[in-house]
């Protein structure tokens, strides 16, 4: 069960600078997080340009950036000109991002992202570190659930895919797109073009086989080229992976619509008809 989503690495190939990256990435965050998105897959095209060619990199970092909560932010991400405008995105709010810092408002089965703070301690955003007697891996933050919250804070750790509320999204970079559907056999793959048919024409079906599958890949294309024309290449292999193209904005009043304005546009539609057979639970139930 899960919603998944794939972008292309020229995601950002239309914007002037890294100011204007940073925002379009913010978008697109936020549209992840509303519409509860699982993973957020980058596939290679083989299209950047050579003075574009670290944007798959600036996207993945962001979005990890954004899906990881402030107070571990500092820890997590050393200094970086990347991240220069990192002010300008928006927060999340997700249930990973709580604010309170107490531990009186901890209750047995909460859970929190932590990450190594020294040997025996972890940042929870907390007042202060908890103890935790073993060593992780890397400086990749972990997710914590409380165990015990009497004598002392307890901690077990668990993985994303446990948690039976959504809980954010994983941002990662995939070699191919051919090979990410060839991967998602089983799953309902959906890409989005101005040149399918209309959503509502397609909306009863693409419920019908999602509610078979639970689980819904969204594939998009980029700002200049679409699924299609990205892949020219492989349109064979296109046809034969993908179960539904559809066009979200049918009949657009303006000449073209931006990547972000597209992905919200289709996860909303998405998730009116098939979010809650793919999604994890949300706020306000």
């Amino acid at each position: 069960m899960g919603l998944d989503v794939a972008i292309p690495d020229t995601a950002l190939c239309d914007c002037s600078d890294l100011r204007e990256k940073t925002i379009r990435i913010g978008r697109m965050g936020r549209a992840f997080a509303i519409f509860r998105v699982e993973c957020v897959f980058v596939y290679v095209t083989g299209m950047l340009p050579t003075n574009q060619e670290h944007d798959s990199a600036l996207l993945l970092k962001i979005l990890q950036f954004m899906d990881t909560p402030q107070y571990l932010r500092r820890r997590v991400f050393p200094h970086s000109p990347a991240l220069k405008f990192a002010g300008l995105l928006p927060p999340l709010r997700t249930r990973s991002h709580p604010l309170s810092t107490d531990y009186s408002d901890l209750s047995i089965g909460d859970v929190r992202w932590g990450a190594q703070a020294k040997p025996g301690k972890i940042d929870l955003g907390l007042k202060e570190l908890v103890d935790y007697p073993h060593r992780l891996q890397g400086k990749r933050p972990a997710l914590f659930q409380i165990a015990e919250t009497t004598s002392r804070l307890r901690l077990e750790a668990v993985e994303r895919e446990d948690i039976e509320e959504y809980y954010g999204f994983e941002a990662e970079k995939v070699g191919s797109l051919v090979t990410l559907l060839e991967d998602s056999a089983g799953v309902t793959r959906i890409a989005l073009s101005r040149h399918a048919p209309p959503y509502s024409k397609l909306e009863g079906a693409i419920k019908s086989t999602v509610a078979g599958t639970k689980s819904l890949l969204a594939v998009f294309g980029g700002p200049r080229r679409g699924v299609s024309e990205l892949l020219s290449k492989e349109k064979g292999s296109l046809k034969e992976l993908i179960d539904f193209w559809v066009n979200t904005v049918p009949q657009q009043g303006t000449e073209t619509v931006r990547l972000e304005e597209a992905i919200l546009t289709s996860l909303t539609l998405l998730n009116n008809t098939v979010g809650n057979l793919v999604a994890k639970p949300g706020y306000h139930q």
